[in-house]
């Protein structure tokens, strides 16, 4: 499974029965840092979990936000033609260990890179959500 390929999964592991795959989901954004040697990738859980902390439950949360650091980058390539970016995420190792992130949907991206951490997983209202 995708999250497997990820330090510091812990916690994403003990929100769900079974983590889902990251399929039609809202990407908040790509940023490029450390001039190319980091790259951030924010994005939402395809849904809510199943064993959220208390904390989340009493504050009414309905969607979670994850952020992934993704260190040491061997390659990149992105294009889009759209202002908003949703689609499929999968994160795998090649045969020399190295992660491959290919991201597909109205965003594309292809990261090659030696490490990916789970840096933050936070719970949030969605506005959109509510009212459907």
């Amino acid at each position: 499974m995708w999250y497997e390929n990820l330090e510091e999964n812990y916690f994403l592991k003990s929100l769900y029965n079974e983590i889902p795959k990251l399929e039609n989901i809202r990407i908040e954004g790509i940023y490029i840092k450390e001039e190319g040697r980091k790259v951030t990738l924010h994005f939402d859980m395809p849904f809510y979990a199943e064993k959220p902390p208390k904390k989340w439950a009493n504050l009414g949360y309905n969607s979670i936000a994850l952020e992934v650091d993704i260190f040491d980058i061997h390659s990149l390539e992105m294009k889009t033609l759209s202002d908003t970016y949703r689609g499929n995420i999968e994160i795998n190792k090649d045969d020399q260990g190295l992660i491959e992130f290919n991201i597909t949907g109205e965003v594309t991206a292809k990261i090659k890179a030696d490490a990916g951490l789970i840096q933050s997983i936070n719970g949030y209202i969605n506005g959109a959500l509510e009212k459907e």
